[in-house]
């Protein structure tokens, strides 16, 4: 799936910089073999890549102490090779691309990566450890008194991994937070940058490289002043939204914001069947039929009202057609770069279950026949 990608969208596959003369251009995506074109090729490309990115079995991310998020990974250097940092900037550079297109990544990073590709401080808000929160918040608050009992200095002690020797999963190493951090005691008068800069060091600490390779890829779209005039004006918030989209999908919302061919087919048994059907679904088989239906495994920020349609049309609502006329044994098809699902005609709500279901599970390239009909 990446392959030619870096050479494609301007990074230089030795050192993860971008080419000199790159500028942001809309994508065009064509499979090899295959006849069709528009937006939703380019919204599934931005998927399978990005999933094969963030899959934790390549070595580039790992899950976080939450599970339900990818942070990068510290050893990426020996997990995934030593070009590591050059896929974390042709990220970067597909999520700019993402934005550009104002289509959302299927992904879910922590707040304090965002803050680092985005620019934003890191404070000592940010720390999620309970344990590491408080003792911090101690520190920041403590007496002069207090704070000379502690005897501390401007250094973080780091575990990391140690390949070198077999038995040892662990080794301890002192990190400066400040050139000279070791002779620097920490007092009530840098106790604030103490604890700023040591909430920083324990949340992306061992990945800023990679997180900084990441922003590298952005920053062919988010020069410096872009990016300060984005921090004065979005939260990380709604930053992470704007990239990634709604976490979950709204079916009240997504039936809201749908449109039916013709009109009255809105009221049929088969629509009322269909949304019900939704409704039992898992959350990974909502997204599956989105992405069935768009191209898109996540709805926009904005949600359902703001898909995009063909060639950045915004005014292209989901839509279910009727198919009339069909065989009893046709599968639903989708127009995915018009946001639209063809739904055939079925005698019963188990049928039409079965059908759809057949069609998510097996939906694989492109059919010339299905759009003549």
């Amino acid at each position: 799936m990446l392959d030619g990608a870096c050479a494609q969208l301007g990074v230089d596959e030795r050192t993860g910089q971008l080419v000199q003369g790159t500028y942001p251009s809309a994508l065009d995506v064509r499979w090899d073999g295959e006849a069709a074109g528009g937006d939703a090729l380019r919204r599934e490309w931005f998927g399978l890549a990005t999933a094969e990115m963030l899959n934790p079995d390549r070595g580039l991310f790992i899950h976080g102490a939450d599970k339900l998020t990818l942070r990068p990974n510290p050893d990426s250097a020996t997990t995934a090779g030593a070009d590591h940092l050059t896929y974390f900037a042709l990220l970067g550079r597909i999520a700019g691309l993402a934005l550009y297109h104002r289509e959302p990544l299927n992904a879910s990073w922590p707040t304090a990566f965002f803050k680092v590709a985005f620019g934003y401080s890191i404070t000592v808000e940010d720390v999620e450890d309970p344990i590491l929160y408080t003792s911090l918040k101690a520190t920041l608050n403590g007496t002069p008194e207090y704070l000379e009992s502690l005897c501390r200095t401007f250094v973080f002690e780091a575990e990391e991994a140690d390949y070198m020797h077999s038995g040892a999963a662990k080794r301890r190493r002192s990190i400066e937070l400040k050139p000279g951090g070791g002779e620097i005691d920490v007092t009530a008068e840098n106790v604030g940058e103490y604890v700023e800069l040591f909430a920083k060091q324990s949340l992306v600490g061992d990945y800023y490289h990679q997180a900084a390779a990441f922003r590298s890829g952005l920053a062919v779209f988010f020069d410096d002043g872009l990016l300060a005039t984005l921090r004065t004006c979005c939260t990380v918030a709604d930053v992470s939204l704007l990239l990634c989209g709604a976490p979950e999908i709204d079916v009240d919302d997504w039936k809201q914001n749908t449109r039916y061919h013709p009109p009255e087919f809105g009221t049929s048994n088969q629509v009322r069947w269909f949304w019900a059907f939704v409704h039992s679904m898992t959350a990974a088989e909502r997204s599956r039929l989105l992405c069935f239906c768009t191209g898109s495994m996540r709805p926009p920020a904005t949600g359902f009202i703001s898909l995009m349609g063909y060639h950045g049309r915004e005014d292209v609502r989901f839509t279910i057609a009727s198919i009339h006329g069909a065989e009893a044994g046709r599968l639903p098809t989708a127009s995915a770069c018009f946001n639209k699902l063809n739904l055939p005609t079925y005698a019963t709500e188990m049928v039409l279950k079965a059908k759809l279901n057949k069609a998510l599970m097996e939906a694989e390239g492109f059919n010339e026949g299905a759009v003549a009909v």
